[in-house]
């Protein structure tokens, strides 16, 4: 059952079909018969493109259900920072396809999941698919989904028992400083709940240099709190240690 989940991929399909295009043109332009420094020119271009082609592909494969599933491990590796024997109310913030939600109330049957999302055209997800794949496991009455900001959630303070979230707080276009992201997740978990959250934790883009952001998390006056490299928790294949792939992604996990 768990294959028929639709994960979508966080490698968006238009991009790849653009570079793919981009990689047959360039192909093409090297046939053309306009001389020896034409051809070596656009030879070197071709090759370029090629590979800008062929990593994201790769990482798409790798990333897939019928490749690598790595989606699925980081996702599992998420919800078991959360802890054991979960009870209440937890909310998925960034659901995306509601993979993450639906999986959670999967593996824990005491909680009820709130996936919040934007969704919206630039992403190939949406609230529809989140619906259905939280039907596909027969958990549709325990995750519930909406839209909103995760950077002003529509929640009071200390409304919720647990909190998650997967690559998200870096896409936030309605805040420059992420670091506010993580403030406001914090802001809804009741004292004492159990947080993960994984992002572009060691991104200066960011989140600002590692001393600033160590001394923010500090301030929080969190009973507890751990981040460390993705890479140092779950094999990752080496291609995706890459900064602009996965390399800059670490997981913050803890207790309010």
């Amino acid at each position: 059952m768990e294959t028929q989940l639709d994960y979508g991929n966080w490698i968006r399909k238009k991009n790849l079909l653009i570079l793919g295009l981009c990689t047959l043109g360039m192909g093409v332009l090297t046939l053309l018969p306009f001389g020896s420094f034409y051809r070596i020119g656009m030879i070197i271009l071709f090759g370029i493109t090629l590979v800008s082609f062929l990593f994201p592909l790769y990482a798409y494969i790798m990333f897939s259900q019928r490749g690598g599933k790595l989606q699925e491990k980081i996702y599992n590796l998420a919800i078991q920072h959360l802890g054991k024997d979960l009870n209440g109310s937890y909310i998925d913030i960034g659901s995306g396809n509601g993979v993450l939600a639906v999986k959670l109330a999967q593996q824990h049957a005491n909680i009820e999941v709130t996936g919040l999302d934007y969704w919206g055209k630039d992403w190939e997800y949406s609230k529809s698919i989140c619906e259905q794949n939280g039907r596909t496991v027969g958990v549709e009455d325990r995750v519930h989904f909406q839209k909103g900001d995760a950077a002003l959630l529509d929640f009071g303070d200390d409304t919720f028992n647990g909190a998650i979230s997967n690559l998200t707080f870096h896409e936030v276009k309605s805040v420059p400083d992420k670091k506010l992201v993580v403030r406001e997740a914090l802001r809804v978990l009741k004292s004492g709940g159990s947080f993960s959250f994984v992002d572009y934790f060691f991104d200066e883009t960011y989140y600002g240099e590692e001393a600033v952001f160590e001394k923010f998390l500090k301030g929080l006056n969190l009973k507890h709190y751990e981040r460390r490299r993705l890479q140092d928790v779950i094999a990752l294949p080496a291609m995706l240690k890459h900064p602009k792939i996965l390399g800059k992604v670490g997981i913050i996990f803890g207790e309010k």
